[in-house]
């Protein structure tokens, strides 16, 4: 289920293949990485820091290092091993570098649309639920309850808590995702622009 999830068709690159393969929110992060890899050598192609990555860099080594397929598709994208750094040499096709983010990019995009047709179908389900039980007639307080209305009551609060659950859970998936299009190459240029006094 994870490694196949988002696959309209399998990508042409055995590297995105194989990134592919991981479990859907390591393949968010790790995609999320190489892309912003990938644009900040596209947006500053001559700038020599965006075309290294240094191996002991801890987002490189915790998030990309271990995962299946993500420096492969460094490689493909035409970086190099050095002994300290990844390298984008000065010689290596931009055009392959696009390509690769490219299908990168159309698999990640596929995955989140599923999360969020998920959320949104989760969402509706607790609303039509919500609905039903307040347009449930009320019973006078010392009434007895007749057989037929014992049995879908558990039921429907069991079914309203297990939605809400779901809800709460894709909901706070969701949250994190948000924050992962944060582009921390900005967020440094504007740390840089702001005044630090002590």
């Amino acid at each position: 289920m994870a490694g196949s999830a988002g696959l309209s068709s399998s990508p042409s690159s055995p590297a995105v293949r194989e990134l592919c393969k991981n479990a859907r929110d390591t393949f968010l992060e790790a995609s999320r990485l190489l892309l912003t890899y990938a644009d900040n050598i596209l947006r500053n192609p001559y700038e020599e820091k965006y075309r290294s990555i240094r191996n002991g860099n801890p987002a490189f080594s915790t998030r990309l290092l271990p995962v299946r397929g993500a420096v492969e598709c460094l490689f493909e994208m035409g970086f190099q091993e050095g002994e300290t750094h990844m390298v984008f040499p000065k010689e290596a096709s931009i055009e392959q570098l696009r390509k690769v983010r490219d299908l990168i990019a159309v698999e990640r995009s596929s995955r989140l649309n599923e999360s969020n047709q998920v959320h949104r179908s989760a969402s509706s389900e607790t609303v039509a639920i919500t609905q039903a039980i307040a347009h449930q007639p009320s019973r006078p307080a010392g009434s007895v309850p007749t057989p037929d209305h014992q049995q879908p009551e558990p039921s429907l609060l069991q079914s309203l808590k297990m939605a809400a659950d779901i809800l709460t859970t894709l909901q706070s998936k969701c949250d994190h995702l948000i924050l992962a299009y944060e582009s921390t190459s900005l967020q440094q240029k504007a740390l840089a622009l702001i005044p630090l006094h002590n």
